[in-house]
């Protein structure tokens, strides 16, 4: 939700934006109307001079309020393109009412009005615009040929509508072709996207897949040796971690017995315990053939002794459903206690001598090397 309010905040300020733009448009036309009010150009009294710039403030601030206060967002076009570019056209009509003696000039703010429709407008309503401004204008040289005081070249005013005809014919078809190459290349765009994300996805897949081991599920042991390494970084004074070496007692018998499918059987059954016996910080990883190895994150040597005796009970506690009834599978493991600056290849070396040495003792139990008693 928060992150969809972020967007149309975004959106709202980039039409604000727009907007901020068009005010330069109308800025200028009110510097225009001034000038040719003071020069004397300006052909009617000084009230109807400022009544160009009364009304387009008034509309202007109109949609300033709408945008600010996001009541556009209630219309299909929450920029409100059609809305300003008609009262642009119907203020600029209104201003060439007045300045007659420069509608050559002036009327090439009709295509500047319909340029901010480019990207908004489709090439239908773009149409539709271009052609209201030409209404507009042959209605306003309609009005000056029958009204003015002084007899006007109907030929000239013809011409005059014919320009403006042909340019804002050209701009309709060079707009249609902007929007259309827009529109291809967001097409582009999104498809570049989508094959971005279907490749990372892929990576991801890929190193999922490299650091995983295929049959228990559990990281591999060379994922397992990097996490260890950056955690032995990360360790403060005084803080440890548990490392424990795993070995399941036996258990070739059980293959050559039993089968590999049931010794697979077994190494997914004490991957699914030991998972479940851990917390979301620890770390076990299938680290070889039988052997699994765990971390266990800030831990003491009490918490770890207790950890593996859990695990080593509950594995004890399975039965399997190919396993003729009695046999139960155990483990040994071996212990260490890894602290700031230890090297870790050392303590698997010392959890692994640990792991003998509870072999030596008859199996199905935990050993701490000597070591972590320190």
């Amino acid at each position: 939700m928060a992150e969809s309010d972020q967007t149309l905040a975004r959106q709202q300020s980039l039409r604000l934006q727009r907007f901020y733009l068009a005010q330069l448009n109308y800025l200028i036309t009110y510097i225009v109307i001034a000038v040719s009010w003071f020069t004397g150009q300006y052909p009617a009294a000084a009230g109807y001079a400022l009544s160009h710039i009364v009304i387009g403030i008034l509309c202007q601030g109109s949609i300033y309020l709408m945008l600010r206060s996001g009541f556009n967002l209630r219309f299909r076009d929450p920029s409100l393109t059609s809305l300003q570019i008609v009262i642009a056209m119907l203020l600029l009509t209104y201003l060439l009412l007045f300045t007659r003696e420069f509608l050559s000039s002036l009327i090439m703010i009709y295509p500047i009005i319909l340029l901010f429709g480019v990207f908004q407008l489709s090439r239908r309503t773009f149409v539709l615009h271009a052609g209201l401004a030409l209404l507009l204008y042959g209605v306003l040289l309609s009005y000056l040929y029958w009204h003015s005081s002084t007899p006007l070249s109907l030929a000239a005013l013809a011409l005059d509508w014919f320009v403006l005809a042909c340019f804002l014919g050209w701009l309709s078809f060079f707009c249609s072709y902007i929007r259309e190459l827009r529109e291809r290349l967001q097409r582009r765009h999104q498809t570049l996207q989508l094959h971005q994300e279907t490749l990372k996805n892929m990576m991801g897949q890929l190193q999922t897949q490299a650091d995983t081991d295929s049959l228990t599920g559990l990281v591999n042991r060379r994922y397992f040796i990097q996490e260890a390494e950056r955690r032995i970084t990360l360790l403060g004074p005084g803080q440890k971690l548990g490392l424990a070496l795993i070995d399941l007692d036996h258990f070739k018998r059980i293959n050559d017995l039993y089968g590999h499918a049931v010794g697979d059987e077994v190494l997914q059954a004490f991957a699914a315990l030991a998972r479940e016996s851990l917390r979301n910080d620890d770390v076990i990883a299938r680290f070889g053939g039988e052997e699994f190895i765990l971390l266990l994150h800030k831990a003491d040597l009490s918490s770890l002794q207790h950890c593996l005796e859990r695990i080593r009970q509950g594995f004890a506690a399975l039965c399997f459903s190919n396993l003729p009834e009695g046999v139960h599978c155990t483990l040994s493991a071996g212990m260490s206690m890894i602290a700031q600056g230890d090297d870790l290849e050392q303590h698997i070396h010392y959890a692994d001598q640990a792991m003998y040495a509870a072999k030596a003792l008859g199996r199905n139990r935990c050993e701490v090397h000597e070591t972590s008693h320190a």
